[in-house]
This record gives C-alpha cells, structure tokens and sequence, in this order.
C-alpha cells in the first residue's frame, strides 16, 4: 500500500478474516467513503488500496512479514460552494418538473413566468382541488350524455 496504512484497519477487518469478509468489508467500506456517496476521494483511495493488497496473496503475505504504521485519511472538508450551486441545480430542476406536471394537468405553472395578459394563478391546494373536481364533474357529465344517447338508440 503506497499511503502506509494498515489494510485491515482501513476495512475493519482482523488479521485472520477470511475472502469473503474482506470482500463485504471492502463493499461495505466503498458505499461509506466513495465520493458520490459523501465522503472524500482520499478515503476511498485507501480502501481500494487497501483491498487490492488483501486480495493479493502475494502482497498479503508480504504484510505479514512487515511492519505497518496505522495511518488514518483524512476526510476532506465539504466544498460550500460546490454544495450550494448542486442544492440551487436541485431546486430549479424540481421547479421545472412541477411546472410541467401542472402544464400536463391542465393547471397554470406555478414558478414560470406567466404571459402579459394572463390571469393570475392561484397556487393553492384548494385551487388544485377545484380544478380536479371540475374535470370529474365535467367528465362525468361527458359519460352521462353519451350513456343516455346509447340507451335512447336500444330502445
């Protein structure tokens, strides 16, 4: 391992542990440091060092014989910024979302600019309820009629 850790303790594993418990260390170990996931790319380099020299017979073997220094990564400090523009990047996208579900219900947008000249929106959950209801309604009396001329051409 170039870091100068000890491999096991980086995976949390004994000394004695077989393939398959380094290997659900190993797995276990990535889910918690692998960037995507939060934590930082120096960690995860560790685990992978870490688990490319355990499954190495050679290279396992070789600690054996060595001394090793425990060694901790540091984990690196979250970057604000970078944190701030992805959590904005989520909000618009969620914005852009709903406004097309509302575009595709048939209601106004609720963050997009609207029209000169168009009314209004109302963005309440009342104002959402009544325009559902008034399609039900509306539907409903659609399938009346058309039950009704059914009815009239059988008899």
């Amino acid at each position: 391992m170039s870091s100068g850790a000890d491999p096991y303790e980086v995976l949390g594993v004994k000394r004695g542990a077989s393939e398959p418990e380094i290997h659900a260390a190993y797995r276990d170990a990535v889910r918690r440091t692998h960037p995507d996931a939060g934590g930082s790319s120096a960690a995860f380099e560790a685990v992978q060092d870490a688990y490319d020299t355990l499954r190495d017979p050679a290279r396992r073997a070789r600690l054996g014989s060595e001394p090793v220094t425990p060694v901790r990564p540091r984990a690196s400090a979250p970057d604000a910024d970078r944190a701030r523009r992805n959590m904005e990047d989520l909000l618009a996208e969620s914005r852009r979302l709903e406004d097309e579900a509302r575009r595709l219900a048939g209601l106004p947008p609720r963050y997009s600019r609207p029209e000169p000249g168009d009314p209004e929106p109302e963005d309440s959950f009342g104002a959402v309820l009544r325009d559902a209801g008034t399609q039900l309604r509306d539907a409903a009396d659609q399938g009346s009629r058309e039950l009704r001329k059914l009815v009239r051409r059988w008899l």
